[in-house]
């Protein structure tokens, strides 16, 4: 189709001959703004077919959308238009193909290690000991590296690729190692259907996670990302036995705790020595693991996001619906608009937000902002999970976050 990333273009749930009459009462400028549009990102809808008129019909939204909001005076955030503003609710929500775990909130840890964040349990606000911002790093080179996932609902792989390169970097500095995001859209088993059914289709943070740690993982040149379902080439190691390590209940996966690499695990080969969840719905844990081992993957509700452009981003309700992963790599205030904020590393190609990143408000109760994502089975549960998930912080934020353990490899 007409989309330069290739996706896939969802049914179009519009009336024809409104669309017609809607189309008609358009001025010569509007329909100068959608060819420039067009021209600028690669569109080449036929002039007169219901496409381009569908698409003309969803611009034009999103303009008066984005103008509406752009008129409130009080606002912390500014919307624009963007690669994105053509696209269907449907195309939007395979963007968001994450998806976490939703857990049933028994259970104590998976293994323990003495460096671990669960001893932060409770404390809503953060400890004085902690930087009231903390943004070293954004200037790491691979968390320079923004991502378009494209038409596969991938952010959960493009997400833990880009916090495992920028770990490694961290212990590593002068390696450019690389960690491919499509071997864990192809090969990462998803049997509990946790996020998805895997590949395209979702999985979770977790899960990559938990193949780079034991199965190991590929660099980007030798399994360039495609944004499909490809055959995965480690068919013949998992055949043979290789992933008999990666077997997990969904109470393993969905526990807060250190899952440790086994003696010869492939992730010790590139410094991965375990992975984390961090307790759900906590401020200081997730503060504190950012600020002390780097990055986080975490989940968020991001169906409102499309067209933010710049600012610290407010347009979530309490009652968030879980839908996509991202990653978490600072947090700080903004003095001018007086508001503490969560910076996060999208999947939407750098053209997107702020360089490719969205600004979410942060306040120091955020364990106390909270609501009921109702929907987990959208974007957080396994098969058979709670039908009900509490979610606290601006889009869910707190709710659920994974961290890798990495160590400097020796010389």
């Amino acid at each position: 189709m007409a989309f330069r990333n290739s996706l896939l273009v969802a049914p179009l749930f519009v009336c024809f001959h409104l669309i017609g009459a809607f189309n008609s009462e358009l001025t010569g400028p509007e329909l100068d703004a959608f060819h420039e549009y067009m021209r600028e990102h690669g569109r080449d809808y036929r002039h007169g077919s219901v496409e381009y008129r569908e698409r003309l019909a969803l611009f034009s939204r999103r303009v008066a959308e984005v103008e509406a909001h752009n008129s409130r005076p009080d606002r912390l955030w500014s919307a624009g238009i963007n690669h994105l503003s053509d696209r269907t609710e449907e195309e939007l929500a395979q963007l968001r193909g994450w998806r976490g775990i939703a857990s049933s909130g028994r259970g104590a840890l998976a293994q323990r290690s003495g460096s671990t964040f669960l001893n932060q349990r409770g404390r809503g606000r953060a400890s004085p000991t902690l930087p009231q911002e903390f943004m070293n790093w954004t200037s790491l080179e691979s968390a320079k590296r923004i991502v378009d996932q494209g038409g596969c609902g991938s952010c959960w792989a493009v997400s833990s690729a880009s916090v495992l390169e920028q770990h490694h970097e961290i212990h590593n500095p002068k390696s450019k190692r690389t960690f491919s995001a499509q071997e864990l859209v192809s090969c990462v088993p998803n049997p509990h259907k946790c996020g998805g059914t895997g590949g395209c289709e979702g999985a979770t943070i977790e899960l990559a996670l938990h193949w780079a740690l034991n199965m190991g993982l590929t660099e980007e040149g030798e399994t360039p990302y495609t944004a499909t379902n490809n055959k995965c080439k480690k068919q013949s190691m998992l055949q043979l036995g290789g992933g008999r390590h990666l077997d997990l209940s969904v109470e393993d996966l969905t526990r807060p705790g250190v899952h440790l690499a086994k003696t010869g695990a492939p992730g010790l080969s590139f410094g991965m020595h375990g992975w984390e969840r961090l307790p759900e719905n906590e401020y200081e844990p997730l503060l504190r693991a950012v600020y002390e081992r780097g990055p986080v993957g975490v989940s968020v509700a991001a169906k409102a996001w499309a067209m933010y452009s710049k600012g610290i981003f407010n347009g979530c309700s309490k009652d968030a619906v879980i839908d996509h992963a991202v990653v978490l790599v600072g947090y700080g205030k903004d003095e001018k608009l007086g508001e503490g904020f969560f910076s996060i590393q999208n999947s939407w190609g750098p053209t997107w937000g702020e360089h490719g990143h969205i600004r979410l408000l942060r306040r120091e109760d955020d364990s106390e902002q909270c609501g009921i994502d109702r929907q987990p089975e959208v974007g957080t549960a396994c098969e058979g999970g709670p039908k009900q998930v509490k979610v606290c912080g601006m889009c869910g934020v707190l709710y659920d976050s994974a961290v890798p353990h990495f160590k400097k490899l020796s010389a």
